[in-house]
């Protein structure tokens, strides 16, 4: 990434199949991006995303996200339309 991308995130949603695999897998993909942006590990209850500027915002999916009925759920969608960039991370 380069530098104006590492600065361009305020917040990463991580998203897997449950939290807990977000948070195991993290730690090998990590490297990856920004240190300094926030990072949020997204559970299955949705009302956990309230609240969160999409403009700054990266969605990373890992593992078995598709698992997870977040990730296909309004708050990621208006996230999307409101210009989240999405990166998904194969195994």
């Amino acid at each position: 990434m380069s530098e104006t991308e590492i600065n361009r995130y305020d917040i990463i949603l991580v998203i897997g199949k449950n939290s807990a695999q977000a948070q195991f897998l993290w730690r090998y993909v990590r490297d990856k991006y920004p240190k300094d942006a926030r990072v949020k590990f997204v559970s299955r209850n949705e009302y956990t995303l309230d609240g969160l500027d999409a403009r700054k915002m990266l969605i990373v999916l890992v593992g078995e996200h598709w698992l997870n009925p977040i990730s296909e759920s309004r708050h990621i969608q208006y996230f999307k339309k409101l210009g989240a960039e999405v990166v998904e991370e194969k195994g």
